[in-house]
């Protein structure tokens, strides 16, 4: 029978180790059943195949989600269930990919504009966003629940720039749990897309 990290790789999947000191596995998922964080993901695989990537209204002129990109997103949403994570709001990014990875993975999403990113941390728009970002990740979740943002890795590259964030670079698909209640917002651990479906067992 095919070990789990052989199925992964074969569905396109990278398996990656764990970031950081952080939570241990057992202890991570137990410490979120209890709600109260702030779990940031980049959205799941996508294709960089010379799109435009310059229309918000147009899911056609965007990179989006492949095939084994939808399947791990709706994978990590079962791991979450699976696990028992509670999941409060659920915010997403105005681009496609990052819509369909919050709803494949958790059924609903709240799309806001302040996830969006054009990469320029000297410009206005996106400072401004990126204040409303650190806000949204220093701030609790209602009690006895986790808030999920799903957005893009210049996020938090501008969060470690301008905010006091350490270096976040995270891949497609991987997540960073945050502690709120202070400002930066203290890292708990960092989970790619895999090791939450591992953490449970799937």
């Amino acid at each position: 029978m095919p070990s789990r990290r052989s199925v992964l790789i074969g569905a396109g999947i990278a398996v990656l180790l764990p970031w950081g000191a952080g939570a241990d596995r057992a202890d991570l998922a137990a410490t979120l059943r209890a709600g109260g964080f702030n779990i940031y993901f980049r959205h799941s695989l996508t294709l960089r195949q010379g799109q435009p990537d310059d229309d918000l209204t147009s899911c056609e002129r965007q990179r989006n989600l492949t095939d084994a990109g939808r399947q791990l997103a709706s994978r990590i949403g079962a791991a979450f269930r699976m696990l028992a994570i509670p999941i409060g709001a659920v915010r997403s990014s105005p681009y496609c990919r990052c819509v369909d990875t919050a709803r494949l993975a958790f059924g609903r999403v709240e799309v806001v504009p302040w996830l969006e990113t054009d990469g320029d941390d000297s410009g206005d728009p996106e400072r401004a966003r990126l204040v409303r970002l650190r806000d949204a990740l220093a701030a609790a979740p209602a009690r006895g629940v986790n808030d999920v943002f799903v957005a893009h890795g210049n996020n938090l590259g501008g969060l470690a720039k301008l905010h006091g964030y350490p270096e976040l670079p995270i891949a497609e698909a991987e997540s960073v749990v945050f502690r709120p209640g202070t400002s930066p917002a203290g890292v708990l651990a960092r989970r790619t897309g895999p090791q939450w479906i591992q953490l449970a067992g799937e």
